[in-house]
């Protein structure tokens, strides 16, 4: 892979990651291989970390600030198009994710990625609609809180249903039996993210 994770991470544009210029990305990944440290301060003054840096699969991850993440991970696709893909991670103090991918010339592309809803999670064929009312329960997942995190195995995307988490500790209470822990893997076929069966 001509395009390295790195390169394409030091050499991405500013406003990508404008907590952070060409040359503290660049401090920032030097350090970490060189096993000097594995944060430095951006812009604000505030300390970033580099998480992880995994060149054999394409991938960092770095935590910008106390609450979001930057996870980015070069996608080699069937016919050896690179694909950028970039995760954005703000926790506050609920996780909720946003995703884009880009051409290695920084265009962002129509790669169509659908994100999970929280309701998908609720097991509704289970719900005892004799004390619980179904209606009500779809209602409280109407709103959702979806984490992303490439896969560090593959070339997936992993979706985290954060919304309980957001919940009053009484309603969580009611509708967590009903929910799945599970995550939902994607992988991506042509221009189309598809859920792994």
């Amino acid at each position: 892979m001509s395009q390295t994770i790195v390169k394409m991470y030091v050499n991405m544009p500013d406003i990508l990651n404008p907590t952070l210029s060409k040359q503290n990305r660049l401090e920032l990944v030097e350090y970490f291989k060189a096993k000097q440290g594995d944060s430095i301060a951006n812009r604000f003054d505030h300390q970033v970390h580099l998480l992880k840096l995994d060149t054999l699969n394409q991938h960092i991850l770095v935590k910008n600030t106390k609450t979001s993440t930057f996870d980015m991970k070069l996608i080699r696709q069937a016919d050896s198009t690179i694909v950028i893909g970039i995760i954005r991670t703000v926790c506050s103090p609920v996780c909720l994710s946003s995703v884009e991918f880009y051409d290695t010339a920084w265009n962002l592309i129509p790669v169509r990625f659908n994100m999970p809803k929280s309701i998908e999670w609720l097991d509704v064929n289970n719900i005892p609609t004799d004390r619980i009312d179904l209606t009500w329960a779809k209602n409280l997942m109407g709103i959702s809180f979806i984490s992303l995190s490439f896969s560090e195995k593959d070339q997936s995307i992993t979706a985290r249903n954060n919304t309980l988490d957001f919940l009053s500790d009484e309603d969580r209470k009611v509708i967590s039996p009903y929910m799945s822990n599970k995550t939902i893997t994607f992988e991506l076929k042509g221009q189309q993210w598809q859920r792994k069966q």
